[in-house]
């Protein structure tokens, strides 16, 4: 009679382990790493609007939007470089891991223009076309254009490297554009209200078209502020050695 019980809950006890084991595996992340010939590829698939973090060190990272709802990630690094994956639910969280030898890794992405963005890197110049999520940028020796982006918010920090941004500014949204040193180069719409606070330590600030539509304008020695057309979104451009150019298309 107990051997009998025995038999019929042990398949029970074992599909229960199997759903939980499941239910894990949706919420844990999978974990991956480029093989031996540096080759990195993953395609991901999220239910929702992804949010992609990269962290590189040295190399360049490439991220455009496509009309497809799957994220194609590919890295050329050189094998030496190891590359790992993580994800849990929408969050696609890919790295590189240190090395004393800082060797290359090339990222290309392509993924659906709603996605959010987080891209870190040492040195190497990103790039960012046509993505409408949130976009933060943080880097140490990069270049970085964000060209045909949409965003609702965008921080970009760069120690050393110029910063070009042509794309549109919502209602309400924040942008912030930071360089130690290097040129900030900015292009906008002139129908875009927007609250500009712009400063240039060491370099001066040329404002295009938007400065004689700049109301309740403040100018220092290193610094602009003010509204165009009532102002709107936040507009911060801040650079400690470079120039800050602003055009209007």
């Amino acid at each position: 009679m107990s051997k009998s019980k025995s038999r019929q809950t042990r398949p029970a006890a074992f599909s229960s382990s199997l759903i939980l084991i499941a239910s894990a595996g949706l919420l844990i992340a999978a974990t991956g790493f480029a093989g031996p010939s540096g080759k990195f590829e993953r395609t991901y698939s999220p239910q929702g609007a992804a949010h992609l973090t990269i962290s590189n060190v040295n190399g360049r990272i490439r991220v455009a939007a496509w009309d497809k709802k799957t994220v194609s990630v590919r890295a050329d690094a050189a094998p030496s470089v190891s590359i790992e994956d993580r994800v849990v639910g929408e969050d696609i969280n890919i790295s590189v891991k240190r090395n004393f030898r800082l060797s290359r890794a090339d990222f290309e992405v392509s993924l659906p223009a709603d996605s959010s963005l987080v891209l870190r890197n040492v040195i190497g110049n990103i790039e960012v076309q046509g993505v409408n999520g949130h976009i933060s940028v943080n880097s140490i020796d990069s270049d970085i254009r964000l060209v045909r982006v949409n965003s609702p918010a965008i921080d970009v920090k760069v120690t050393s490297g110029d910063i070009y941004f042509d794309g549109e500014l919502r209602e309400g949204g924040s942008y912030s554009f930071q360089s130690m040193r290097g040129d900030l180069d900015v292009t906008l719409p002139g129908s875009t209200p927007f609250n500009l606070n712009a400063r240039a330590l060491s370099e001066n600030i040329n404002l295009g078209g938007f400065l004689s539509h700049l109301t309740g304008a403040s100018r220092g020695t290193k610094g602009v502020s003010g509204n165009y057309l009532n102002g709107g979104s936040r507009l911060t451009l801040t650079t400690y050695e470079g120039r800050i150019l602003l055009h209007k298309k």
